[in-house]
């Protein structure tokens, strides 16, 4: 049973990757045009928005239309909005987590069988 556990949790840990929130390169109005195109955006991305009010609104996207953002608590005006931080998959981020993992599995694996770890 604790073979299976650590094999599962294993598996979903690789499987999860890892991303950071990247800052979208364009103008504010650049941005507010790819926004209302369905582009930088989509629905199931955590992003970090700045508005013109000089606020700074992070949230799980649960609705983009040509006219606003949608999060759990709050609407945001594409109009109002200056600056986008998206998700980005980091390749170096997951190979250090893989690395981990494969090393935490080891010893794991090396304590239940009853053996000695030697590093």
């Amino acid at each position: 049973m604790f073979s299976k556990f650590v094999s599962r949790f294993f598996v979903i840990f690789l499987v999860s990757g890892c991303s950071t929130l990247s800052p979208v390169e364009m103008t504010p109005e650049q941005v507010q045009e790819k926004i209302s195109e369905g582009e930088v955006i989509r629905v199931g991305d955590t992003v970090r928005i700045a508005t013109t009010d000089g606020e700074i609104h992070k949230l799980k996207v649960t609705a983009v239309t040509a006219q606003q953002i949608v999060g759990d608590d709050i609407n945001i005006a594409i109009d109002d909005i200056v600056a986008v931080e998206t998700p980005e998959f980091s390749a170096g981020k997951t190979a250090a987590l893989a690395g981990g993992a494969v090393l935490m599995w080891a010893v794991i694996v090396a304590v239940a069988l009853g053996g000695t770890l030697v590093l």
